[in-house]
């Protein structure tokens, strides 16, 4: 329900608060909306009983998020500190190792930009380091878990399949991360998927933060020790550590380092989406809205009921006034995972680009946070945007710009798909749905190992060491909520992550 309200910005009444009346069973209600949004339920028989409250005063944000860009500089809103060592690698270790205000920001050192990339890409990750980086990660994100809304499934069981996914990243990562990185260096893939349609960012993100999610399951049930497995989680840390770097390309590791954005794209590619874009009218605009929420409903259900089919990049400044954002949805037929429900699927496209211009005045909040997912005050973003394109990316590599004209064929499309898909997951008993799931997570490597030419000889099975924890205890819904949450938020230290000492 919250998918489609969001996306189709349709009003939805997801909780109530009660004050004083509290309607019985089969009572009638009416609720009432005013054009700033407030809202407020009356009887729907006596709307005398009850006298709608003050509207509340909107909550403070404690400036949480990133004012919209409206310079030049692809960096203009980000916060900075002048500060220096005199040496950019130390003050990026010394940005690390501090603690950052109440959700995990801090200014970021002036002096590393992309310059600074090939030294910070040769530092070694030693056991002091490593514990600055566990802490940095978890100070970042242990706010994000309570900050923003979690969704619920009504078919797959989210918590037995995040546990299960996670802890099989812990088992699984350091032999495939250890092949990809002897073919290819972290590095250079991140450096060859700095392109438009090609990686969404969340999987470079989810490469260090879940396999750190693991370790702390694991860590919480009793079943390692902070100071266990340390050459493997250096190992990753550092792989992932290398593949951001490279792909966000100015020395920051994800959107929160930046200021609640990524501009990852270069200057040409950034001006080649721009070159396509035109004017929308009403019908349009409309249009594309629907295209948004078929494609977000359709990835929603590709990816097992979570959002990670979906990442905004961006955004990146125009002329004064004006910005552009990018959003896409990259994998919709067979594509880049390989999933087994996905080899029967025909949307017609293989991924799709949207590039969107829209004015930055009216925004007093605009934010990308770091799973992708644009968030703004006032909301309902898409309806803002001016001009647009609808870019189709095809599996053999080709792309293609569609007319306003095409897109409610598309949206139709893929609405057929997401009915098939939905079908096939019902179908599934609920032990496969949360194995499915498992896998859509920790296939996570698949295309970088693509890159590196090594997909086919790593192992793809889910491994012994966590079918051993399923069903019990991750197959519960109650225990697996209790282990997840009890180990990266039900705690009183600042970070999510436990140190290696």
């Amino acid at each position: 329900m919250a998918i489609v309200s969001r996306e189709y910005e349709v009003p939805c009444l997801l909780s109530v608060e009660f004050d004083g009346w509290r309607p019985a069973d089969g009572d009638e209600v009416t609720l009432r909306a005013a054009s700033s949004g407030d809202g407020w339920l009356t009887s729907g028989r006596d709307e005398s009983a009850v006298a709608p409250p003050t509207p509340p005063e909107a909550p403070e944000t404690g400036g949480t998020s990133s004012t919209v860009p409206t310079g030049n500089a692809a960096a203009a809103d980000r916060p900075r500190t002048a500060r220096t060592s005199g040496d950019p690698a130390t003050d990026w270790w010394d940005y690390v190792d501090a603690a950052g205000d109440e959700i995990g920001r801090k200014p970021f050192p002036a002096s590393v930009d992309e310059l600074a990339l090939p030294a910070l890409f040769g530092q070694e990750l030693t056991r002091d380091r490593l514990d600055q980086l566990i802490s940095h990660m978890g100070r970042s994100f242990k706010p994000e878990m309570t900050r923003r809304s979690d969704f619920t499934s009504e078919i797959f069981p989210m918590m037995p399949y995040m546990s299960m996914s996670v802890v099989e990243d812990f088992h699984s990562y350091p032999v495939r991360v250890r092949a990809i990185d002897a073919a290819l260096s972290a590095e250079e893939i991140g450096a060859r998927l700095r392109h438009a349609g090609q990686i969404s960012p969340l999987w470079i993100w989810m490469v260090g933060y879940h396999y750190l999610c693991g370790r702390e399951l694991l860590i919480s049930m009793g079943r390692l020790a902070p100071d266990e497995a340390l050459d493997d989680v250096a190992t990753v840390l550092d792989f992932w550590r290398r593949l951001a770097l490279a792909h966000r390309g100015d020395g920051t590791l994800d959107y929160k380092d930046a200021g609640f954005t990524n501009r990852f794209l270069p200057a040409a590619d950034v001006a080649s989406l721009r070159s396509r874009i035109a004017p929308l009218d009403d019908d349009a605009n409309r249009a594309l809205r629907q295209l948004n929420a078929a494609l977000s409903g359709y990835c929603f259900m590709y990816f097992t009921d979570s959002r990670v089919g979906i990442c905004d990049n961006g955004p990146y400044p125009e002329e004064p006034g004006r910005a552009t954002l990018v959003r896409d949805f990259l994998s919709l037929d067979s594509g880049q995972f390989s999933y087994p429900w996905a080899a029967e699927c025909d949307p017609g496209v293989a991924g799709v680009t949207l590039v969107l211009s829209f004015p930055t005045e009216g925004f007093r909040e605009f934010e990308i946070n770091d799973w992708g997912t644009t968030f703004t005050e006032p909301e309902n973003f898409l309806s803002t945007v001016t001009s647009a394109s609808v870019i189709a990316r095809y599996a053999d590599g080709s792309s293609r710009v569609l007319t306003p004209s095409e897109w409610p064929d598309l949206a139709g499309r893929i609405g057929e798909e997401h009915l098939k898909l939905y079908q096939t997951f019902s179908d599934m008993g609920r032990d496969d749905r949360i194995l499915s799931a498992t896998r859509m997570y920790t296939w996570g490597l698949r295309p970088f190992a693509r890159v590196a030419g090594v997909e086919d000889a790593i192992d793809w099975q889910i491994s012994p060491a966590t079918m051993a924890l399923f069903p019990e205890p991750l197959g519960d819904d109650d225990q697996a909520a209790a282990i997840f949450g009890g180990a990266l938020v039900g705690h009183d230290r600042p970070s999510a992550f436990s140190a290696t000492r």
